[in-house]
């Protein structure tokens, strides 16, 4: 059960960690035109809206019950609380930095993207950074409390 939980855990923080490094390039402002980054920020969003946070949430959870699983091995449970801690900020972040930006782009014109769009695109892009960040700092705790495991068993 546990290394079917940890597996499980894994697999999620792993697409959380793979996406949010695939929009750290592809959605960083610079060298955008303002129509361009609200016409290609409003389809992000309406696109991730649903499967990011789930896969998020998923990582959560599936992480917090490795770590619960792994209470009485003390070295691992350590691992398995930063992975938590790691990928509950990104959630965090996602929730109070990055939808409050989010819900306002969704709200702008294509053709006339307000003036600060850029202080909002690069306020995003700062969550963003940190929530790529932190999940693949989830990830490379994951991946070294699995290799420690593995380790421990034989």
């Amino acid at each position: 059960m546990r290394k079917f939980v940890l597996f499980v855990a894994l697999l999620f923080v792993a697409l959380v960690a793979g996406a949010a490094f695939a929009i750290w390039f592809d959605y960083n402002p610079k060298g955008m035109s303002p129509a361009f980054y609200t016409e290609k920020m409003q389809h992000a969003i309406r696109v991730f809206t649903i499967p990011l946070p789930t896969i998020v949430i998923l990582g959560v959870l599936f992480s917090g019950i490795s770590a619960f699983l792994a209470r009485s091995d003390r070295p691992n449970v350590y691992l398995l609380v930063a992975a938590t801690v790691c990928i509950m900020a990104v959630a965090l972040i996602t929730r109070f930095g990055n939808i409050p930006i989010n819900n306002q782009i969704l709200k702008w014109s294509i053709s006339s993207p307000p003036s600060n769009w850029m202080d909002l695109a690069q306020k995003w892009w700062h969550f963003q950074t940190l929530r790529t960040v932190l999940a693949i700092a989830a990830l490379a705790f994951l991946i070294s409390a699995t290799l420690k495991q593995r380790h421990v068993s034989k």
